[in-house]
């Protein structure tokens, strides 16, 4: 099982979490810690909101955060698209490069593609079990 993050709220003009940001953040980590499985780390992209978020969640369980270049805005997803990476992981991006993740993972496993417009939600992707389940702290 994996995750599929949309950052929490933020800023326009720093791009930093409001604090109503922080708190949908915190609500997102406590939401995949109550989830059973084993979470190894989270990967973000470089933007503030999206580090941020992604620390939050590393913080709550106690798992690394890594910056990863190919999460980000214009970032070439194409070694992360359906099946190549490990189980365990929580992704925070973007809505289109969540998009594009989703789309595929849906087309895999012979879905509809789920909507995925609002900030602070996500998906939980289980390939083992073919299923995708709504996310939302």
């Amino acid at each position: 099982m994996f995750a599929l993050i949309r950052h929490a709220g933020y800023r326009i003009a720093t791009g930093s979490l409001t604090p109503e940001g922080h708190g949908q953040a915190l609500a997102l980590a406590e939401a995949i810690k109550s989830i059973p499985g084993v979470w190894t780390e989270v990967r973000t992209s470089p933007t503030a909101r999206t580090r941020e978020t992604a620390n939050i969640i590393g913080e709550r369980l106690s798992i690394p955060v890594r910056e990863d270049d190919r999460l980000g805005v214009d970032g070439d997803l194409s070694d992360l698209m359906p099946p190549t990476e490990p189980k365990g992981i929580i992704f925070v991006s973007h809505l289109p490069i969540l998009s594009r993740m989703l789309r595929a993972w849906s087309r895999l496993l012979g879905q509809n593609e789920p909507p995925l417009t609002e900030i602070a939600c996500g998906y939980l992707i289980s390939p083992e079990e073919q299923k995708m389940s709504p996310l939302k702290g």
